[in-house]
């Protein structure tokens, strides 16, 4: 069985999320909060994390500490697991959470361009509660509860990157890129979890042009029709009152239809959300 060990004290979402993912992908393991000994350092069946002031990953050893050059330990975890290139891509949090953890928030609130008490009032009671109680423990071990929780929470990660590489994928394929108007819109009709990844394609298309998605409903029977980030000229309460709409957002940023219209039904109410290109520069 392997054996994880990271610091005692205060804990961080580094350490805890590093715990995480390496339950999630190691099988069994027993997680102990102490300092390292050399004999752990030297033992590639030991994980030591974010403690031991030492990054060897050929003995498992993901401190980062000793130098300033490297990132946070639960970033060194997930390049030696082959996940960190993804991760950048899926998880919004993920590059900010290592500069936290490494430079401090007043460096990353400088970094983001905003001032570091929008970082504190942003900070979770939930992280708060799960940090604490993680600081509190001595040892983790597979009957505990909160390893359980642990392991549970790594492994949803693990799959939420699977998942969204897998969508992406499908949708380079499977999606379409369509006019609405002078617009466009991404027609895409994978009715399993509609939405997943699709900030992940409007990414990798860069085209600023697409205003819309229109996807089948994940509430019901229909097409959703969903303004995409700030294109706030796009106003799904022109079309309201049209007979095959079923709901529309009283703020106009959705819309759904009563059916799985065809596509080129579904694409002219799309274009009637939607002014003139000449029109929605002036609002």
């Amino acid at each position: 069985m392997y054996k994880i060990v990271t610091h005692p004290g205060s804990a961080h979402k580094d350490d805890f999320m590093t715990v995480c993912v390496l339950l999630a992908t190691l099988g069994k393991a027993e997680v102990y909060r102490r300092e390292a000994t050399v004999e752990d350092i030297a033992d590639p069946d030991t994980y030591v994390v974010d403690v031991g002031m030492h990054y060897n990953p050929r003995l498992h050893n993901f401190d980062h500490h000793q130098d300033r050059s490297l990132p946070c330990a639960f970033h060194l975890v997930m390049q030696h697991l082959g996940y960190h290139e993804a991760a950048m891509l899926v998880f919004g949090w993920y590059v900010h959470m290592s500069m936290m953890d490494v430079r401090g928030p007043y460096k990353t609130a400088k970094a983001l361009g905003v001032d570091s008490s929008v970082l504190f009032a942003a900070s979770s009671p939930i992280d708060g509660y799960i940090l604490s109680h993680f600081s509190r423990l001595r040892e983790i071990h597979e009957r505990d509860f909160f390893y359980r929780f642990m392991k549970d929470f790594g492994t949803d990660m693990i799959n939420m990157i699977d998942m969204k590489m897998e969508r992406l994928e499908r949708l380079k394929t499977e999606a379409k890129i369509v006019p609405v108007g002078d617009y466009k819109a991404i027609f895409s009709p994978i009715e399993d979890n509609p939405k997943l990844s699709m900030e992940l394609y409007l990414q990798l298309l860069n085209d600023p042009d697409i205003v819309m998605s229109i996807t089948p409903s994940n509430r019901g029977s229909g097409w959703e029709l969903l303004r995409l980030e700030d294109h706030y000229f796009v106003d799904f309460r022109t079309v309201a009152n049209d007979p095959n709409i079923r709901f529309v957002h009283v703020n106009g940023f959705i819309a759904k239809t009563s059916r799985l219209l065809p596509l080129a039904q579904v694409l002219d109410i799309a274009a009637r959300a939607v002014p003139p290109k000449d029109l929605a520069a002036h609002q």
